[in-house]
């Protein structure tokens, strides 16, 4: 399981810090893509852990290539990516779109 915490001043976005800072980019992700497509993400990632299958999710920034129960998040424009268990991914995005 992924560790981190939410922090937010005010009425402002929710920031999420992940303990193992290989996972920063996600934090990246979920500024980027979380408000616009939250609800889009939460459904491909549900079908991709029910079907199992290979799929792609391309956002504005950042593109999801999910296989094989895991998720390749990928920053298009300067090729950063991490690699992160299908199910904590879709925990943490409801996570933040309820936040």
């Amino acid at each position: 399981m992924l560790k981190y915490k939410v922090t937010r001043e005010r009425h402002s976005t929710p920031i999420f810090e992940f303990e193992d800072k290989s996972y920063a980019l996600l934090s990246e992700f979920l500024l980027a893509e979380g408000r616009n497509f939250g609800t889009e993400i939460t459904a491909f990632l549900t079908q991709c852990i029910l079907t199992g299958q290979t799929a792609e999710f391309a956002g504005n920034v950042f593109r999801i290539k999910a296989s094989e129960g895991q998720a390749r998040i990928i920053n298009e424009i300067t090729d950063k990516e991490c690699l992160v268990p299908l199910k904590e991914l879709k925990t943490i995005v409801e996570e933040y779109i309820s936040s």
